[in-house]
């Protein structure tokens, strides 16, 4: 009897092996074509590198980065995988996102040839960069008109442009952004986002931030991340627990303590000095006793101007 394994000739891995052929020799639409066909039935970050580097090399740079941002923490794990990511972004014209990816990878270099390395991905994208500043003047000068007139957007219009800052060029963000810090007409929490580009960035510059309704100065550099703290870490673990019991509740109550962590930025760790205190009120107001707690309560304090502004952000009558 023959025992001999045929194998078929089109399963997974049969693509994988075309698939890493067609990249040796150049051939990067086949290749990804392949890798998709594996790609539909192994649904690994294994896959999505092979996959995301033959579209980027095919010049697919958008299915590129939406193939990759799938499995967006694996690219994180190697200098490697990370440039590659960097690059995909750099290709996309995701500017500002490659800088800050790039940055965020800066705890993966120590030896002299991954600081080669690293500094050529940052001259990759300084010219690429400096390609599309040049290409691209009137497109850039119109994008600046609409961020410098913010003011006078909807609601939908401010969180659009807020989120599409990732494409913008470094330079075309640095001249925007200090003066949305201060703009008293776009909501805190879009404020806010646009400061945590200057934390991701590690800016070092003093920057003034219109903060509810008071006028404050930071610097970036030296502030913690507000969804990377102590009291993040609290939040989490709390809602983690209470995740056993209600699930549905304990996802609605870590949507918004996230929120509180952002609108409370730069302040988090000084204003929220009991998490759990916080954390157990955003519970009983979910459930409709937010009564219970005291009215000299720091949060029931707080409750109000966070009110305001959540309502502000989802264009609501106040």
């Amino acid at each position: 009897m023959n025992n001999k394994i045929v194998a078929f000739p089109h399963n997974d891995e049969h693509h994988l092996d075309l698939g890493r052929a067609a990249m040796h020799a150049g051939e990067f639409e086949q290749a990804a074509e392949h890798f998709e066909a594996a790609y539909t039935h192994e649904h690994t970050f294994a896959v999505s590198r092979m996959l995301t580097e033959a579209l980027l090399h095919a010049g697919h740079f958008q299915e590129a980065q939406s193939v990759a941002e799938e499995f967006i923490t694996g690219y994180a794990r190697t200098l490697t995988d990370g440039i590659l990511f960097a690059q995909v972004l750099t290709e996309s014209h995701r500017f500002l996102g490659a800088h800050e990816w790039l940055r965020s990878l800066s705890s993966l270099v120590h030896t002299p040839e991954e600081k080669t390395r690293f500094s050529e991905a940052g001259d990759f994208l300084i010219g690429r960069e400096k390609q599309y500043l040049d290409a691209e003047k009137e497109t850039i000068a119109t994008q600046t008109k609409q961020y410098l007139g913010i003011a006078g957007e909807s609601v939908l219009m401010q969180t659009k442009l807020v989120s599409d800052m990732d494409n913008l060029p470094l330079a075309t963000f640095n001249e925007i952004a200090p003066r949305l810090l201060t703009e008293q007409y776009l909501p805190q929490a879009l404020r806010n986002t646009v400061a945590l580009h200057f934390v991701t960035l590690g800016d070092e510059e003093t920057r003034g931030l219109r903060w509810f309704d008071e006028d404050i100065t930071f610097v970036p550099a030296q502030v913690d991340n507000p969804f990377d703290n102590s009291v993040q870490a609290a939040w989490a673990k709390f809602v983690d627990e209470y995740e056993n019991n209600e699930p549905e509740l304990a996802t609605m109550v870590d949507q918004e303590l996230h929120l509180y962590l952002l609108l409370l930025f730069p302040r988090v760790t000084s204003i929220v000095t009991d998490p759990d205190e916080w954390a157990n009120y955003v519970v009983r107001r979910l459930s409709g006793n937010e009564k219970v707690i005291t009215e000299a309560s720091v949060v029931k304090r707080w409750q109000d101007r966070l009110d305001h502004e959540l309502a502000a952000l989802n264009d609501q009558p106040l």
